[in-house]
């Protein structure tokens, strides 16, 4: 027998003895558990989610009986209600096929070192096939998956240059094949296991590891920039997470609905739990990335109905939202203060809050305070800015100026006069809401100190701003 499958096989055995307990009851009971008396893992639905498709292992019902690494099979939903697993004859071999992804139109799988592609309705007919570059053949990989856009593919295998037991690589769709695997880096990936790579939207990837010695756990990280070689330390995602061991994690976009694969009633086998939200028709999530790094924060959503607030103990935050609209973010942290932080969120996406620190000599833009041309008023949008504005008072010992500046059309005395009166409208504003007169100065300096060059309209709009500096 293969080591590679021994250890699969070892994996299954020891996590599955991991003892299972509901990690919170309220969440819990929105969830559905579908046992089987094989593993089902690598799960993913179709589009309107009727139907699942997952990978079986040790399976004596797959395409090579018990040896079979991986065949895939499906359920079909009727009234609410899975019905019994069927195995994907069409589409499987006696060989290891993987399933990576579902989505409104196809199916993806792995098979040895091609990626096939076929239709998500019967006949399942093969669209294409496609080399990946650089995957040995006789690699038996367990878990990976496809991206939303169908450009990358992750995969957990245990290759060249591995950091751990099992890494995770990428690999990027070229016009007629797919690129060579290269190791997503240190900063994911550990000296132990890290399998099930699900990238949750454009900037997050979910993947499960052994990392703490706590079991297999669901883990998150983000995106450090550009590159897919870089990420932020791994954190546990706390809400989807359990004492009882996981395998696998996806989630169908349209519904919200999260599928894994755990260790739990079962005791022996991994079984599907799905979990839904309250509301499938808006829920997303919401990546919070902060910087600077802060220790310790309440992180608080509102709008006119409700609230969130989430305790961060990092810089990172996964929030599960139940509507799309627009949101009043407010973070209270020892000396930070956030100031943007009307976000208007449509969908899962990430966002990233640069944090003023409240310290002498630093400044920021106003970005989202203006005023209409050649004004004193300030804009409708401007208002909800300048009432968290407030809170930079109300919640530190501080005393600022506020800077006006104008772009360098029209009279240069003129300007002089009008940034020095929009700095003195806000200082008004502030006043009467209760802010001490003596902790606001003002200045303003008309075009003397731009920016950027005034050559277009895009950099005289970029001038013509209002900076806040503390004193």
């Amino acid at each position: 027998m293969n080591i590679k499958y021994l250890f699969f096989s070892f994996f299954i055995l020891f996590s599955s003895l991991l003892k299972s307990q509901s990690f919170n009851e309220e969440f819990r009971a929105q969830s559905n558990q579908i046992p089987y008396i094989f593993n089902e893992y690598n799960i993913y639905s179709n589009i309107n989610g009727s139907i699942i498709f997952f990978n079986s292992n040790k399976n004596p019902n797959n395409s090579s009986g018990y040896s079979d690494l991986n065949d895939i099979w499906i359920r079909l939903k009727n009234d609410n209600i899975w019905g019994n697993p069927i195995n994907l004859s069409q589409i499987n071999t006696k060989g290891n096929d993987l399933l990576l992804g579902v989505d409104e139109s196809f199916i993806y799988v792995l098979r040895n070192n091609y990626v096939f592609t076929y239709s998500v309705i019967e006949p399942y007919e093969l669209i294409s096939e496609l080399e990946i570059i650089g995957l040995d053949k006789e690699y038996e990989i367990i878990s990976g998956s496809i991206d939303s856009n169908n450009n990358i593919i992750f995969l957990s295998i245990q290759g060249y240059g591995s950091f751990g037991v099992e890494d995770i690589y990428y690999s990027k769709k070229l016009s007629d094949r797919w690129s060579r695997l290269v190791n997503c880096g240190s900063s994911l990936n550990s000296n132990y296991q890290e399998i099930s790579p699900y990238l949750l939207n454009t900037d997050t990837l979910l993947f499960i590891s052994n990392r703490n010695n706590n079991g297999y756990k669901l883990f998150y990280s983000v995106k450090d920039n550009e590159s897919l070689e870089s990420w932020t330390e791994p954190k546990v995602l706390e809400k989807l997470n359990s004492n009882s061991s996981k395998l696998s994690i996806s989630r169908n976009q349209k519904s919200s609905s999260f599928y894994i694969s755990e260790s739990s009633d079962s005791k022996t086998y991994y079984d599907l739990i799905e979990y839904k939200v309250v509301d499938l028709e808006n829920s997303f999530v919401l990546e919070i990335n902060i910087k600077p790094e802060i220790k310790s924060g309440l992180l608080t959503l509102s709008t006119n109905k409700f609230n969130i607030s989430e305790r961060l103990s990092s810089s990172n935050a996964l929030i599960e939202l139940e509507n799309k609209g627009q949101y009043n973010l407010r973070l209270i942290s020892n000396n930070y203060f956030i100031l943007d932080t009307i976000l208007n969120i449509q969908k899962s996406s990430s966002v990233n809050l640069n944090l003023l620190e409240i310290k002498k000599g630093n400044r920021k833009t106003l970005s989202q305070i203006n005023f209409k041309r050649s004004s004193t008023e300030l804009t409708e949008q401007s208002i909800p800015y300048l009432e968290n504005l407030l809170h930079i008072f109300k919640e530190n010992d501080v005393k600022v100026i506020i800077e006006g500046h104008t772009d360098n059309s029209g009279d240069y005395k003129l300007n002089v006069k009008l940034s020095k009166d929009r700095a003195n409208t806000i200082k008004d504003y502030l006043i009467k809401k209760g802010i001490e007169r003596n902790r606001i100065k003002i200045k303003g300096y008309g075009p003397s100190k731009p920016r950027y060059s005034n050559q277009s309209e895009e950099l005289r709009r970029l001038n013509r701003r209002v900076e806040l500096y503390i004193n």
